[in-house]
């Protein structure tokens, strides 16, 4: 298979979150050994293909000792053809690291670095079930940054139930004000299979959410952070290629569990299940086949959340009145050859992308 991404599942986690409803394993890392086995077995089967990004998530990849990093980079480095300006991230929680796994990281080719932030108000956090602080989440930035990582991505998390303006005001300022690259914005959702949703929270209503949204939107364009998808940021230069393979419909490969990879029409996914995973001989448990109208349809609803937009001709015929009046009423907008969705367009983008489909 040809492909121009990679992303590897890495599932071992210390807890899990309230918010979490990640296919991840707590208290397994005594099983990655056998876990970098079948993620080799998998990762035969596309020896070969050419890769522009690698993305090593999870669950805690970070969770992985220095060995079974250098085990996996070695497996990529085996079956995979890397350009030479590949993009490689990988993910770490604030809690974990040192800074001599920091530096391996880097000397293993990693050159993006996403850090688990969420906030840096210790009440929030807490409430998140996360095990750091807001004054570990600043060390840990400290600490990528001195083992030389000069592209940093932190996920700032949002909407959380009574967050006053004020207090979304001071968590984004303060992590904005850190200096990264790239924020990836995240709105409190309650997942099913989280403990939040077996605990039934309940969340603020969908007006406020929507002000608290456009509030960290220009306030991080303060910071010189310009929004090129709906919940990403970027300073100039800093976009996630990796991510916008994703929203531009391009084809990539899922290695581990709870994976998910594209060929260009079927999409696949891997079995969510720790021992299924390691004792499958073959690890995907199911998988779809699109057609050229579906790729379409998809194309219409990841392109309207970038800033860049779509190309017209990808509204279905029956749709284009719709389209024209959804423009007149500024929700959309055309410029040049592309249709693009405005900041008001941005807050019902989902009821916009349905209607247009």
């Amino acid at each position: 298979m040809s492909a121009s991404s990679l992303y590897i599942h890495i599932p071992f986690c210390a807890h899990k979150c309230l918010f979490c409803s990640f296919a991840i394993a707590v208290a397994q890392t005594h099983r990655a050994h056998d876990y970098l086995n079948r993620l080799d077995q998998e990762a035969r089967a596309y020896r070969g293909a050419h890769l522009d990004t690698v993305y090593v998530g999870g669950g805690t990849p970070s969770m992985l000792s220095v060995d079974e990093l250098r085990r996996l980079m070695g497996i990529v480095r085996e079956y995979f053809s890397l350009s030479d300006d590949c993009e490689m991230t990988i993910e770490a929680n604030p809690e974990g690291v040192d800074e001599p796994k920091a530096r391996l990281m880097k000397e293993l080719g990693f050159n993006r670095f996403s850090l688990g932030i969420q906030s840096l108000d210790d009440r929030y956090l807490k409430f998140l079930g996360r095990w750091h602080d807001a004054w570990q989440a600043k060390e840990a930035y400290a600490l990528w940054r001195k083992a030389g990582f000069e592209n940093i991505n932190l996920d700032l998390m949002y909407a959380f139930p009574s967050q006053t303006k004020q207090e979304l005001e001071t968590d984004v300022r303060a992590i904005a004000s850190l200096g990264s690259e790239h924020l990836s914005l995240y709105t409190l959702t309650i997942e099913p299979y989280s403990r939040f949703y077996a605990q039934a929270i309940k969340l603020d209503d969908d007006d406020k959410i929507a002000g608290h949204y456009q509030k960290v939107v220009d306030i991080l364009q303060e910071y010189g952070f310009g929004q090129y998808e709906i919940s990403n940021f970027s300073k100039a230069g800093f976009q996630s290629r990796h991510n916008k393979n994703y929203w531009r419909g391009g084809r990539y490969i899922g290695l581990g569990m709870g994976a998910h990879g594209f060929t260009g029409h079927r999409r696949y996914w891997n079995t969510a299940k720790l021992q299924e995973y390691l004792n499958s001989t073959e690890a995907v448990a199911g998988f779809e086949d699109l057609d050229d109208a579906t790729l379409a349809i998809e194309k219409v609803l990841f392109g309207l959340r970038m800033n860049e937009g779509i190309d017209p001709a990808l509204v279905p015929s029956q749709k284009k009145s719709l389209m024209d009046d959804f423009v007149r009423q500024g929700f959309l907008k055309t410029e040049g050859a592309r249709l693009k969705t405005t900041d008001q367009g941005r807050l019902v983008l989902d009821e916009l992308s349905v209607r247009l489909i």
